[in-house]
């Protein structure tokens, strides 16, 4: 098929002016096939189509019924709508009949052994915990428009509170068959009961309690074990974790903007944490605090690489 107008093949002398933003050797002009000469100097396309965005075709160009009104042609520039990527969810209901189960976790078994049951019936109900049907408990992550994004499931020593790992599940009783840690999200996936196309976005664990405690300032910990026993010891104020060490960034600290934070790294984390802080401080104006304090009692009461701040309280309480 043959055309009347055809853009000007790309040579080295084939790029002129544009005659709306001014740049050089970006504007490609319109060549009549029958006459073989331009249609007119300022009949073409510019090559920046997002910051100029000129395009100027022969069609147009014969509406003008005077070459002067091509003076004042500017464009409409097509405006790109990016779509905004829709923020995956758990269905309320997986939540709902998790935390209808009657298994206490060993988590919680744990927690029975050295809080009050009043104690620990606020965190739980305060954090959603609930148990999966091995008894591991689950740490759902909501967000503060109360979207659920996953859950983490954890198995722990319900006499020591420790976590259950695979190299320390070899050398004890436990079931082998045991996951020390798994996701709601992956179980869901492995049933075939979330879309193929479904993406983890994370967020703060406790993040659903922020408009609970409008003008508390939000203390973060590591942990989500770490969040719920300070929840414990220290009931009025507001406990979130990153879920672990890596966990800690700008995306998961954003919905905090105009609130104090104060950060509470393990023992010899504090540095990273510190960094990571600087980095995000300043271009999201985020004020954010770092607390050293553990750095300088782990020699004096004999806190150890690893540790955080419920370890200290639990070492002054039992």
């Amino acid at each position: 098929m043959e055309y009347k107008y055809i853009l000007e093949k790309y040579s080295s002398k084939s790029k002129k002016t544009c005659p709306s933003c001014g740049r050089a050797k970006c504007f490609t002009r319109y060549i009549d096939t029958e006459s073989g000469q331009y249609v007119n100097e300022n009949v073409g396309i510019c090559d920046h189509k997002n910051s100029c965005g000129y395009h100027l075709p022969p069609k147009e160009f014969r509406a003008f019924n005077d070459p002067k009104d091509l003076k004042d042609f500017r464009p409409i520039q097509k405006i790109e709508v990016r779509k905004e990527k829709t923020l995956c969810e758990i269905d309320p209901y997986y939540m709902k009949l998790a935390l209808k189960c009657e298994i206490m976790s060993d988590f919680e078994t744990f927690l029975r052994s050295k809080f009050t049951p009043e104690e620990v019936d606020m965190a739980v109900e305060r954090y959603f915990l609930s148990s999966n049907k091995d008894g591991h408990v689950v740490y759902w992550q909501i967000d503060n428009l109360s979207r659920i994004r996953t859950g983490k499931i954890m198995a722990y020593n319900p006499i020591t509170g420790k976590r259950l790992k695979e190299d320390n599940l070899k050398i004890t009783n436990y079931n082998l068959k045991i996951k020390p840690l798994t996701w709601v999200h992956s179980e869901l996936k492995r049933q075939m009961l979330l879309d193929k196309n479904w993406q983890l976005s994370q967020c703060l664990f406790g993040l659903h309690l922020l408009n609970q405690f409008p003008n508390q300032r939000v203390n973060i910990v590591e942990g989500e074990k770490t969040a719920v026993i300070m929840s414990i010891f220290l009931p009025e104020e507001l406990w979130m974790s990153t879920g672990g060490l890596e966990g800690l960034n700008r995306f998961k600290l954003m919905p905090l903007k105009g609130r104090r934070i104060r950060l509470f790294p393990d023992v010899g984390c504090y540095d990273k944490w510190l960094i990571k802080a600087e980095g995000i401080m300043k271009p999201d104006q985020l004020k954010i605090e770092v607390f050293k304090g553990l750095e300088k009692l782990d020699k004096e009461i004999g806190l150890k690489e690893g540790d955080d701040i419920a370890d200290l309280y639990l070492s002054f309480e039992f």
